[in-house]
């Protein structure tokens, strides 16, 4: 006679729980070990906040009580949360290595922003080849981590600082748009590579809030809720006003003159280059430009991204790919899968971009009609096509796939180079991450992801 429901689950709880020690086991071979650190990449219009993550401190030590490694350090960065790719990625890059923010020259004379922007003392300033670090970031936060890499490959930073692709050991993007989303046209940019926003769109009354709210910088309302960091726009009103006295440029090259002289002429010509709030109102130059996370979130913008990129072979990826909706068997389009815990604004948001298709008379769309079938199923914002990896095909050599979220410890070899694709059905954007709310998916998702990040450590500490 077979054994009990229950009888199965407890065996299977044992078997669980002896496969897991071995493995713990397994990373007791130099306990002097200190796990690589982690670095955490909010979104779009994410708050730069701990909080955004959940209590991951007690997440990843909670799931296994008999590990005595040293506990992994969790970083916390805080790009332009409606900023470029370029932009957060650049960021992103002096807020760990410190120093003052440089965009570029050309970048900034391209786009008409000052070329410097804030200082930072440097979260972990030892970053290097020798010293790399696990990169988690949620939807624009994922693409984020890929625009980086790609820049660490080229000249972007300055060569002292010795940038290189493999200062990234892993790239984990959840719920990340690598080739773009659909949504970012229906909420308001146009279908076509100018950058402009439609003047009475969603996306365009959201610019407008942001320009006011940068216009008033209120410190403390900036430390305690959203902080834009977009200084190097020139948009708060302290810089506007101050622009307009003719005194005003020598002044400020006089608190800076122990800067170098470049800095000294920068700060200056940004001072020229301010943008009023009526201005910005009517017709934004940020908003209604290429360089904004908006625009970086077209499939326009990262079939350009895509096309000088490419995956490095000493770096782990992976990816998790959310999805809520069905094929019509009629209209062969997705709808939403109803639920009373799904908010109605995302509701009628995938239900658009399930059908979604390029105006007959889009200038060179991005995507045919014959293709577009690929990316009507999505997570209420993000199509499940764009979410896998930035390659448009799929094969051996480029990728894994995997149905559901990792449980218990992982009985398959993970490999460098190569996409790790797990699809999780039933999930919005998000689903996963965006607040802690305790679910039993969340808490999965994130006893998976400190498995795989131990998995990738002990392989290079071996």
């Amino acid at each position: 006679m077979p054994p009990e429901l229950y009888d199965n689950e407890l065996n299977r709880d044992k078997l669980v729980e002896l496969e897991r020690d071995d493995f713990i086991r397994s990373l007791h071979l130099n306990d002097d070990i200190i796990p690589t650190p982690v670095v955490f990449v909010e979104g779009f219009m994410g708050p730069s906040k701990p909080a955004y993550w959940g209590p991951l401190e007690e997440i990843f030590v909670s799931f296994n009580k008999k590990q005595i490694l040293k506990d992994r350090r969790c970083i916390f960065v805080a790009p332009g949360c409606g900023s470029s790719l370029y932009d957060r990625a650049i960021e992103i890059f002096y807020q760990i290595k410190g120093g003052r923010v440089d965009y570029g020259e050309n970048h900034s004379k391209k786009f008409g922003h000052s070329r410097y922007g804030r200082e930072y003392s440097g979260l972990y300033p030892e970053w290097s080849v020798s010293k790399p670090l696990h990169f988690l970031g949620h939807s624009l936060g994922g693409v984020t981590i890929w625009k980086l890499q790609q820049l660490l490959a080229n000249d972007t930073f300055p060569l002292c600082l010795e940038p290189h692709p493999d200062m990234i050991r892993s790239l984990t993007a959840v719920s990340s748009p690598f080739k773009g989303s659909q949504s970012v046209y229906l909420l308001g940019a146009t279908t076509d590579p100018s950058g402009t926003v439609r003047p009475f769109s969603f996306g365009a009354w959201l610019g407008r809030f942001v320009h006011i709210y940068e216009y008033l910088d209120i410190k403390w309302l900036k430390s305690l809720a959203y902080d834009f960091n977009v200084d190097h726009w020139n948009l708060s009103f302290r810089k506007n006003w101050t622009s307009l006295l003719p005194w005003n440029i020598n002044q400020t090259a006089t608190i800076f003159i122990e800067e170098s002289e470049e800095l000294i002429q920068e700060t200056a010509n940004s001072l020229c280059s301010t943008y009023g709030l009526l201005q910005c109102l009517c017709k934004s130059p940020w908003l209604n430009s290429v360089d904004n996370g908006p625009y970086d979130m077209t499939i326009h913008s990262m079939e350009e991204v895509n096309s000088t990129s490419k995956t490095f072979k000493n770096t782990f990826y992976r990816t998790y790919v959310t999805s809520i909706t069905y094929e019509d068997p009629i209209t062969k389009y997705h709808q939403p899968k109803f639920s009373f815990s799904l908010p109605i604004p995302i509701y009628f948001l995938s239900k658009h971009t399930g059908s979604f298709n390029f105006p007959e008379n889009t200038p060179n769309p991005p995507i045919s009609r014959d293709e577009m079938y690929k990316w009507y199923e999505n997570d209420g914002l993000c199509p499940k096509y764009s979410q896998t990896h930035p390659h448009h095909e799929c094969s051996l050599d480029i990728c894994k796939h995997h149905k559901g979220l990792p449980e218990g410890v992982s009985s398959y070899k993970i490999e460098v180079g190569k996409w790790d694709v797990w699809e999780i059905d039933n999930t919005t954007h998000f689903g996963l991450i965006s607040g802690w709310y305790k679910t039993h998916k969340q808490r999965l998702f994130f006893k998976g992801y400190k498995e795989y990040l131990d998995q990738i450590d002990n392989q290079y500490c071996v």
